[in-house]
């Protein structure tokens, strides 16, 4: 058999018809959410995670650039509290 032969069962995972993952993004009102308040990123992504995993990144990706931007914003206002 040839190389690139798609139908060569050795070469190819295994067929499986319940393997549904979606590959859309995370809708704008929960990207927002997800920023706003990180724990809610948070259970999004492990809700999300096994059959939309695109989505899952990207509400992983912004509950932790939340976080972030929450830790950095405290130690400005510590700063200038003085």
């Amino acid at each position: 058999m040839a190389e690139n032969d798609p139908f060569n069962p050795q070469q190819n995972e295994p067929f499986n018809p319940f393997d549904n993952k979606s590959e859309e993004d995370l809708s704008t009102g929960l990207k927002i959410l997800s920023f706003c308040i990180p724990l809610a990123g948070a259970i999004i992504y492990f809700t999300k995670k096994d059959n939309e995993p695109v989505a899952a990144k990207s509400a992983c990706n912004m509950a932790l650039i939340g976080l972030g931007v929450g830790i950095a914003l405290n130690i400005v206002s510590y700063i200038v509290r003085g």
